[in-house]
């Protein structure tokens, strides 16, 4: 067996997930990508959220320059980052995102910006 080559001393990329505290889907975790696109329409969506508050395509998550960024795609009842409502925000580890009934914890290790 052939192992791949490994670029010694390169940068790990860093990996998060959502890890859901209330709503629908309470204990379940998400490992993010490079973009996780969270809503209601399984059609479209990575995470799907079963409440009516939340929209179709509601948030989204994207990693960028190293870190995650959560964005607010213009949903009817908002997105909140640790209780204030957000447009766009980078995340650290321990933020709390809500969204409609649903609470999500974003975890992030292996980020040196972060810990």
């Amino acid at each position: 067996m052939v192992e791949k080559t490994q670029i010694i001393g390169a940068p790990v990329p860093p990996v998060a997930w959502l890890v859901i505290r209330t709503g629908h889907r309470t204990g379940r975790d998400y490992r993010l990508g490079t973009q996780t696109t969270i809503g209601r329409d399984a059609m479209s969506c990575d995470l799907i959220l079963d409440d009516e508050a939340v929209s179709a395509e509601h948030a989204r998550i994207k990693r960028e320059r190293g870190q995650f960024v959560l964005y607010d795609l213009a949903s009817t009842n908002g997105t909140s980052l640790n209780g204030k409502r957000i447009q766009r925000v980078p995340l650290v580890d321990g933020d709390t995102i809500t969204i409609g009934i649903s609470e999500l914890v974003f975890k992030e290790i292996g980020n040196p910006q972060t810990g």
